[in-house]
């Protein structure tokens, strides 16, 4: 069992900013306070560590304090997160890597980073990119690109220029509350460290003329551009029931295992226990009968712990609807067929393309933000604004399938075998179809090569040394 780990109090750091600058500072702290709580909660969550919320009826006192840990909030962000799978950025010109995003991708691991921060948007409704100098000479990139959880940020918005007003990144922590943050505003990016003397506040100024952070939102809405946390009240309502449920088939199954048996005539005060679970939980229990009279024993049956396995598997199909996962996830007992697990999915295959599009944006715009700071330059170039985020397809179907589909568009299209398109609808991923077109460039010189040699019948040295020939035979 887990409590909220909620520092109660943390006052305003008195952080020394100019008046525009210091309002904002306050407003991104106070949203920071308000909602770490609400984040830290869906942690708990995420992390199968909910505390049990009893109603006090039919669990006893000695397993109130009972830890059961159950996963089912994160199989739920992970069915979603799990079918979005980040394959890298295409640019609408064909080149390769028109704005050398190669070096900052890998430079900034920013694959593996960027599936991280889409899990915690999924958990706390948004996450985010910062993109700033970094320090080359303590081994940094020359352009850092950093995930930020939305527990450790507070952010706010600029609806008429649809963009982030300001950001507030609470770097570490203390006893007392913060002890570093990063604040990112249109012209600075400030560094704010407590020592013993108080607060140190230094900044960057920068030339973007916006906010260098990239939000990654799940679930957006106009009333609500940060998103909706894929951790519905729903699901935590479902989880908290089964929780209950869990504990009350372990009490039942102490029941269930052992036959009760009931002493007519004994003396009861051999029998009385501590407290009221004694006398429930005992296997003998003792009614008084008049003196002399026989001594009879009657055994009773424990209950069947079906209704609590009844129960959790109705919690489990609420909490699979709610989730949009498998009915076989809730009840395995009667196989489905390959339509109707496809027909389930569909709902989750359309919400993972509709984030695709709203993370792969959010990739796109630190992506920017990055070849800016990097280049010095002012605005967005034209071709660097057709950018976009690739992923694999989510509607995950049979090979064969996919296969049969990829034979009848070849045929019927010319060279969508050979292309990108026709490759990445095959199944390919991004690094087999780099692969794929290296092999097929080097097949391409060896056949030239081939040819030239057949050409020059080994008679012309200048046709022979362009084949890799000597012209005098060695």
């Amino acid at each position: 069992m887990s409590s909220i780990p909620v520092m109660a109090g943390v006052s305003m750091p008195n952080v020394k900013l100019d008046g525009s600058d210091h309002d904002l500072f306050v407003d991104l702290f106070t949203t920071w306070q308000q909602k770490r709580r609400r984040n830290l909660m869906r942690t708990v969550y995420d992390d199968g560590k909910a505390a049990l919320k009893d109603f006090g009826i039919a669990v006893p006192p000695q397993m109130q304090r009972a830890f059961t840990p159950l996963q089912w909030i994160s199989r739920g962000v992970n069915a979603l997160t799990g079918r979005s799978q980040f394959e890298g950025f295409v640019s609408s010109s064909g080149a390769d890597d028109p704005f050398g995003l190669a070096q900052v991708l890998d430079e900034n691991d920013f694959v593996s980073e960027f599936q991280m921060a889409k899990r915690s948007s999924a958990v706390h409704a948004c996450s985010f990119l910062t993109v700033s100098s970094g320090d080359v000479q303590a081994g940094e990139p020359d352009v850092l690109i950093l995930p930020r959880a939305a527990d450790a940020s507070g952010a706010t918005w600029d609806k008429r220029r649809r963009v982030l007003g300001g950001f507030l990144s609470v770097i570490d922590m203390d006893h007392q509350g913060p002890s570093e943050m990063v604040m990112y505003t249109w012209e600075r990016v400030y560094l704010m460290v407590k020592s013993s003397s108080g607060w140190r506040t230094t900044f960057v100024e920068h030339s973007l003329g916006e906010v260098p952070v990239a939000r990654l939102p799940h679930a957006p809405d106009l009333s609500r551009p940060f998103g909706h946390s894929r951790i519905s009240r729903t699901a935590m309502g479902m989880t908290d029931a089964a929780v209950r449920t869990i504990l009350r088939s372990e009490v039942s199954a102490e029941f269930y295992a052992a036959d009760k048996y009931w002493l007519f005539g004994a003396d009861v005060t051999k029998f009385v226990g501590d407290d009221k679970w004694s006398a429930v939980m005992g296997r003998m229990n003792a009614i008084d009968q008049e003196v002399g009279e026989e001594i009879k024993v009657q055994r009773f049956s424990g209950a069947s712990p079906q209704p609590h396995i009844d129960q959790l598997r109705m919690l489990a199909s609420q909490f699979a609807d709610d989730q949009d996962l498998d009915v076989k996830w809730a009840d395995a007992s009667n196989p489905s067929s390959a339509d109707a697990i496809y027909a389930a999915k569909e709902d989750l295959i359309m919400k993972t393309r509709d984030q695709n599009r709203v993370w792969g944006r959010g990739g796109v715009k630190a992506m920017q933000l990055a070849v800016r700071l990097r280049d010095g330059l002012d605005t967005v170039p034209d071709e660097l604004r057709s950018l976009s985020g690739q992923f694999t397809d989510p509607a995950i179907v049979s090979p064969s399938a996919r296969s049969n589909a990829f034979v009848q568009l070849a045929s019927s299209i010319t060279g969508f075998g050979e292309s990108e398109v026709g490759l990445e609808f095959a199944g390919l991923t991004r690094e087999q179809i780099v692969r794929f077109q290296a092999e097929k460039r080097r097949s391409g010189v060896t056949s030239l090569v081939e040819s030239l040699r057949g050409a020059a019948g080994q008679t012309d040295p200048a046709v022979a040394v362009v084949a890799g020939q000597r012209g005098d035979g060695e």
